[in-house]
């Protein structure tokens, strides 16, 4: 079963002093292309998370936000104050304002804003223990993530299904239409001849003529490969591996095989087909860019 790229998914964990919210969102890509916001305490864990990603998912663009903040009655560190550095700064401040004339004394913002006055000391937090736990919250994201690309997936498998059968049609109707056009120009060509010429018809010249033409305008190659592409495609939309890339590349080579069909005819209703054909590979060329 196909998957689409597109996908959400979000869980809270709390780890120590904090709790954490993880939300991820995937949308189409051509690649695996994954984004990782996280608060800088943990960029240890930015590369894990990166590779956890990647071993998830084929193909698309994944954004991995973390918040973080302390629950309820913890401080998540301790605070402390370097007293002779914070004397330093006011006497230095002091003496700036006496050299000056400056009418004002130093501020309690201006001392506890000064460098390495105040000083936040975190609580060590296990790397290790910690993306264990990290690891089941994204588990769980995940899995969201991917139920919402595998249920898009099936909504997107039958639409280009259903595209392939009217396909399917409108091929059959122009494997139907071949002969009648080659027959067609032999009337016309015989009729032609008839009109300009009132002796004898040469039999064997107009049927080298008509030979000519039906080489020129034969479409059975183009045909049958666009039969065996489109079985192809259904193939692949049964499988459980990311196949959009190969799908794409099946949809190129079916237009490829609807131009040189297009180019080779003579019939206004084999070309109006063609036009049928193009339009539904366009259709489903768009459907392919949100498969995985």
């Amino acid at each position: 079963m196909i998957k689409s790229m597109t996908g959400f998914g979000s869980t809270e964990v709390s780890l120590g002093d904090y709790r954490h919210r993880l939300e991820v969102k995937s949308v189409n890509s051509k690649f695996c292309d994954v984004k990782v916001r996280i608060p800088n305490e943990l960029t240890g864990l930015d590369i894990k998370i990166q590779q956890y990603v990647r071993s998830k998912i084929a193909r698309g663009h994944v954004e991995i936000f973390v918040g973080r903040e302390a629950l309820t009655g913890t401080s998540g560190g301790s605070v402390s104050v370097n007293w002779d550095l914070a004397e330093s700064y006011y006497k230095a401040y002091q003496s700036i304002r006496a050299k000056f004339g400056i009418n004002q004394d130093a501020s309690l913002a201006m001392v506890t804003n000064a460098r390495e006055v105040i000083t936040i000391n975190r609580n060590e937090e296990d790397q290790e223990t910690l993306w264990t736990h990290f690891r089941e919250a994204l588990d769980e994201s995940f899995l969201s993530v991917i139920r919402m690309r595998e249920a898009e997936g099936q909504v997107l498998a039958v639409d280009m299904a259903g595209r392939c059968n009217s396909l399917r049609e409108t091929i059959g109707f122009i494997a139907k239409r071949a002969p009648q056009v080659v027959e067609a120009y032999r009337k016309r060509l015989k009729e032609k001849i008839q009109s300009v010429n009132d002796e004898e018809l040469d039999a064997a010249r107009l049927a080298q003529e008509v030979c000519y033409f039906a080489d020129r305008c034969d479409i059975t190659e183009e045909l049958t490969r666009l039969k065996s592409h489109i079985q192809q495609f259904l193939n692949f939309l049964e499988q459980d591996e990311p196949v959009g890339r190969r799908l794409d590349f099946l949809v190129q080579e079916m237009n490829r095989e609807a131009n040189t069909i297009g180019s080779k005819s003579s019939s206004a209703e084999v070309s109006q087909a063609v036009v049928e054909i193009k339009s539904e590979l366009e259709k489903l060329r768009e459907q392919i860019q949100n498969v995985e």
